[in-house]
């Protein structure tokens, strides 16, 4: 197996892992509301999964400018979504 394929395949395990976490964090299974920090942190595994993407499916990585306006653009979305469900609580 060559330098590439080992890192998609362990690409690939931690997305399948971070997929398997954010499960009972976002209470798949429930319809309870979550609170703001599990709300950070799914959005945050979000983050991390599409960051993986980006650089090793997508292979940005070879493409810094478009990973980084990628990246902003993803990271700016998930805080307005936090912003809103956090706002959504208040009122």
């Amino acid at each position: 197996m060559n330098r590439t394929t080992r890192r998609l395949l362990l690409v690939w395990v931690v997305l399948a892992g971070l997929t398997l976490a954010a499960i009972p964090i976002g209470h798949a299974a429930e319809m309870r509301p979550l609170g703001p920090f599990l709300t950070i942190a799914l959005l945050a595994i979000a983050f991390v999964k599409s960051a993986l993407v980006l650089n090793d499916y997508l292979h940005l990585r070879e493409a810094p400018r478009w990973n980084n306006a990628l990246r902003a653009a993803i990271f700016a979305l998930l805080t307005l979504i936090a912003g809103l469900s956090l706002m959504a609580r208040v009122g």
